[in-house]
């Protein structure tokens, strides 16, 4: 009787401690709770345009206000504009933005309300001109997430109770019967399924979201998200607003830099000598600058042999007028500079050998080749632009066109003069030249260094919100050297980056 008892004692002792086994942890499995969040989080703000310039209205960390003024269409910062500054609400309030160290950025010394809603009325006056943006600010609160008090689990208590009471129940009724191992057995197995924790599934409720629906637009094209004004402006984000453009038609050319025929000279000797030696006169050097009629070189003639002295000699006697004891000078025919000097004491020179070249490095011509010969007439100017000299673009004035397919390259020839030069363009740099053939209509045009590839797609990012930011595909029509067509992706009014796509990329 005492085993048994203990027997019982244990049993039950484990059925009080026994917990029901849940389908979860008793978490919430729908969707999580919209939390109350503050609107200016994150180093965003509050932005509005005008007709002139953009403003975002940022709180600090003292209460204060920063006032970022960007220019509308470019995002360029405004700098030294003069800022009124008039507040809703009851009382009212008026200020000034005062100018900081940073460009186009103003601190507006006055406490945002904590919790309610202000508009304020911005007064901007600058170079460009005078504003009025109209700036809804809501109102800033930080609440938490409620937290849900801590349930009392009813069964962990009843459940236990109840096999206590069963097991005690039972155990009476099993130790006053007369087939004890019998009963015994009916006990032990009503205990098992009264110890047994209690399993809880759920009824089919939804669980949320397990996983995001695959989306039709992959890569940069739903690309996007927010950039604070503060580092747009450190970045140098720049925009551009697409708009219906007149622009000059191009074709593309390949040329070269040649000297300008009226500032070249390229000196031969008159006949077969050898270059002397004469301290006086030291040999020149390339890039030297010269003036005309300076000795660049001393010839001592050579002939073949003394039976053809003759005629020869006597009309080579007869041509040498400027010589010094038998020697030839040659002299410099122009001012310029010296390029490709071939001038070595001792060696011999022919009539077909060139000395060396005179050019005036400012005054350069560039040779391009035209292949399609129906477009020779409608060509007028153009711009001519290289790779070894990044973003310089040089305007160019038709000179002529040669009138002779070249048998080389079948091709005509087309010459240009390079204005305002300075020196920038070297002879014989290969140039790519943007000849104007006409004037054409884009109904949608943007800056071509807007327009990015993303594996093979070209796109564009937009600036759709003072502070956001968003990738979009495009498809593209007609090009120059500057402009391009947009058939569709981008419409009229809206605002392309041109300059700060890396940060931009990098955003998720």
């Amino acid at each position: 009787m005492p085993f048994a008892a203990t027997i019982l004692l244990v049993i039950g002792w484990i059925g009080f401690h026994a917990d029901s086994v849940w389908g979860h942890g008793g978490e919430e499995h729908g969707d999580a709770r919209p939390q109350q969040q503050s609107s200016l989080s994150s180093g965003l703000g509050n932005g509005a345009e005008g007709d002139l310039f953009e403003a975002v209205i940022t709180p600090s960390e003292d209460g204060s206000a920063w006032i970022y003024l960007s220019d509308l269409g470019s995002n360029a910062p405004i700098a030294h504009a003069h800022i009124e500054v008039e507040a809703s609400g009851t009382p009212g309030w008026t200020g000034k933005g005062e100018t900081t160290a940073a460009e186009g950025v103003y601190h507006l010394n006055w406490t945002l309300p904590p919790n309610d809603a202000v508009d304020l009325t911005l007064t901007i006056s600058g170079v460009n001109g005078s504003d009025l943006i109209l700036v809804q600010v809501p109102a800033v609160t930080h609440t938490q997430a409620a937290i849900d008090p801590p349930r009392w689990d009813k069964q962990r208590f009843l459940v236990p109770g109840a096999i206590i009471f069963a097991v005690v129940l039972l155990g009476w009724w099993a130790f006053g019967k007369r087939g004890k191992p019998k009963a015994m057995g009916v006990v032990a197995g009503v205990l098992s399924l009264l110890v047994a924790g209690h399993s809880h599934a759920h009824g089919g409720e939804d669980h949320g979201a397990s996983s995001q629906e695959p989306s039709s637009v992959t890569g940069m094209a739903n690309r996007g998200g927010t950039l604070p004004k503060a580092s747009q402006f450190l970045l140098d984000v720049r925009t551009a607003i697409a708009a219906s453009r007149e622009v000059t038609q191009t074709i593309r050319l390949v040329g070269r830099a040649i000297p300008d025929p009226a500032f070249h000279a390229r000196i031969h000797p008159q006949a077969p000598s050898r270059i002397g030696y004469d301290p006086a006169f030291p040999s020149p050097r390339s890039g030297q600058r010269v003036k005309r009629g300076q000795t660049l070189a001393v010839l001592d003639p050579v002939l073949s042999a003394m039976d053809k002295a003759g005629q020869r000699l006597s009309l080579f006697k007869g041509e040498r007028l400027e010589t010094t004891m038998g020697r030839e000078m040659v002299l410099a025919p122009m001012d310029g500079q010296l390029t490709d000097v071939h001038i070595v004491p001792g060696d011999v020179v022919t009539e077909t050998d060139v000395l060396a070249e005179i050019v005036e490095p400012d005054r350069l011509w560039v040779e391009a080749v035209l292949y399609d010969l129906s477009m020779a007439g409608r060509i007028t100017g153009g711009k001519a632009s290289t790779r070894q000299i990044p973003g310089a673009v040089f305007p160019l004035t038709l000179m002529g066109v040669s009138p002779k397919v070249n048998p080389e390259n079948q091709g005509l020839h087309l010459q240009f003069a390079i204005g305002e030069n300075s020196g920038q363009v070297k002879l014989g740099m290969p140039v790519d030249v943007y000849a104007d053939t006409g004037v054409a209509t884009y109904p949608v045009a943007i800056p071509r260094r807007a327009v990015l590839e993303h594996g093979g797609i070209p796109m564009v990012w937009l600036k759709v919100a003072p502070e956001k930011f968003e990738g979009r595909p495009v498809r593209l029509g007609r090009k120059t050297e500057a402009w391009v067509e947009i058939l569709a992706g981008v419409l009229n009014g809206e605002k392309v980056v041109v300059q700060g796509h890396n940060q931009l990329n990098a955003m998720r």
